[in-house]
């Protein structure tokens, strides 16, 4: 053999050799050795504080029964959170896709820090998909003996993460969506708001509605028994295992007590004021109802392993065919599989009337998600379902915006369904593939009229026409939009369309 070709050849076996040395690196998860402990929540809620009041409450509650709460409005949704970290004793366990240090972030935060300060065991998981606070910065924050900071399936190259998620895809691609706000095992906000400004109304150009669920008694006892499922997972590394320095948390108060300093000049509903969270405290104790609930998720034990058992998707299909009148859905992204088609053909051939409300191109996010919805668009309405998408200017999400921030757009971030008026579910899951087979997802079933109808005035407000757009098929088997009446994706560019139409092209639908 040539020198020449010797030395390629030799080349070529040493890249291939290093390569396959990344992608092994990439692709192990880092700090699954790390030390760490088991916990898990409390064995019952403290005989003192708020959870024990909520507890006296709970004790004319009929047998098998929870008390739940519809939190529709932005700054109730805020203020609950900022109650729960604010009148915690014993324990905070929160779970969260996405926390990023903006206005709300940072409350919170501080919130919870000051819990800690009390004494209080806080236990953080987050997933590592989208990281909004730094390493160093969740380490000092990890470093209070009350504080502990786990990272749901972390990247492993820290610095070069986009990297790292095309190496690693197979096992990045799996992501923990769930959200939830424990405190001392008797009270929980459970839903579909992560921890950002737009989940609030609070962003200058691009809010979302969204809808949660203040929870206490026994569910909640089962939605800390799903976050120790997680916690002590061999998928949750502490964050020290990630990095070997700390920031300084000086900066981050500092941060946190200018915003509060600003927010006070501004008169905002969003400061943290001990008279708001009183009268929201009273508000939940005069909204409870009893009702029959239960939590559904996906078993840890399924992750990345996805057969349908032991998943919410499965529980959540058993519920949508015993449906005998209706089904109301409001989801941020409804991209249907064959198999939810042959769920929603089947209650249509039972005269189920079933109506979609979900985002338009105009008030997506996600564009890529929206070509998905698009695609089996014409097979929704042919069946016979009524379909609204939202208007990028809805009217009904404006008005619950902060103030100053009436003119940002609109998206819908809900996952919410209500079955015959009566069966309602709130939680993380959308109706599309990566929430059914890739994203792990929790929410609650509430079997009760009075939640069932709550939820389903929150849903029928989005039909309006002032906030939606009704659409339809004409004779000619063309979509229709209206009012006013359009016949392509009202409130778009041609360049937002255009590119709707490549995506709807690529074998993408899998992984929306």
């Amino acid at each position: 053999m040539p020198a020449h070709a010797r030395f390629l050849t030799s080349a070529a076996a040493r890249f291939l050799l290093v390569a396959a040395t990344l992608f092994s690196i990439a692709c192990a998860i880092p700090g699954r050795k790390s030390p760490r402990h088991i916990s898990k929540a409390l064995a019952s809620p403290p005989s003192f504080g708020w959870a024990a009041s909520v507890e006296l409450q709970l004790r004319s509650a009929p047998p098998g029964t929870s008390g739940i709460a519809v939190i529709n409005s932005n700054i109730d949704a805020f203020n609950d959170r900022l109650l729960l970290a604010s009148r915690a004793t014993k324990t905070l366990d929160i779970q969260y896709f996405l926390w990023t240090p903006d206005t709300i972030g940072l409350l919170l935060s501080d919130a919870v820090l000051a819990a800690a300060r009390r004494g209080v065991r806080v236990r953080f998981l987050i997933d590592d998909l989208n990281p909004t606070f730094s390493d160093r910065t969740l380490a000092a924050m990890a470093a209070h003996p009350n504080v502990e900071i786990r990272l749901f399936n972390p990247q492993g190259w820290r610095r070069l993460r986009k990297l790292d998620f095309i190496l690693d895809f197979a096992r990045l691609n799996y992501r923990m969506h769930n959200k939830m706000f424990i405190m001392d095992n008797a009270c929980a906000v459970i839903g579909g708001r992560n921890i950002a400004d737009e989940y609030f109304g609070l962003h200058k150009s691009h809010n979302m509605r969204d809808l949660d669920l203040f929870a206490a008694g026994p569910v909640v006892r089962d939605a800390s028994r799903v976050f120790d499922d997680y916690w002590n997972s061999a998928v949750a590394v502490p964050v020290e295992a990630l990095t070997r320095s700390r920031a300084d948390l000086a900066s981050l108060q500092s941060q946190t007590a200018n915003l509060k300093s600003q927010l006070a000049a501004e008169h905002s509903p969003f400061l943290p004021r001990e008279s708001s969270l009183a009268a929201r405290q009273r508000a939940i104790a005069k909204d409870l109802v009893f009702a029959r609930c239960e939590v559904l998720y996906d078993n840890i034990a399924s992750f990345r392993s996805r057969n349908h058992e032991g998943t919410l998707v499965k529980r959540l299909e058993q519920e949508l065919a015993t449906a005998r009148h209706s089904l109301e859905v409001e989801a941020a992204y409804f991209v249907m599989s064959k198999r939810d088609a042959a769920i929603t053909s089947a209650l249509l051939n039972k005269q189920v009337h079933v109506r979609v409300v979900t985002n338009s191109l105009a008030s997506t996010n996600q564009p890529a998600a929206h070509s998905g919805h698009a695609n089996r668009r014409h097979d929704l309405l042919r069946s016979g379902a009524a379909l609204y998408e939202l208007r990028p200017d809805a009217a009904v999400a404006r008005a619950d915006h902060a103030p100053g921030r009436q003119s940002a757009l609109t998206g819908i971030h809900t996952k919410a369904l209500v079955i015959d008026e009566r069966k309602a579910f709130v939680g993380s899951f959308n109706l599309d593939p990566r929430s059914a087979n890739i994203n792990t997802e929790v929410g609650l079933l509430i079997d009760n009229p009075v939640i069932a109808r709550r939820v389903s005035n929150f849903l029928d407000t989005a039909t309006l026409p002032e906030n939606s757009w009704r659409v339809t098929l004409n004779p000619h088997n063309r979509l229709e939009w209206a009012p006013p009446l359009s016949h392509h994706e009202p409130a778009t560019t041609r360049w937002q369309r255009f590119k709707c139409r490549i995506y709807r092209l690529l074998p993408i639908e899998s992984l929306l």
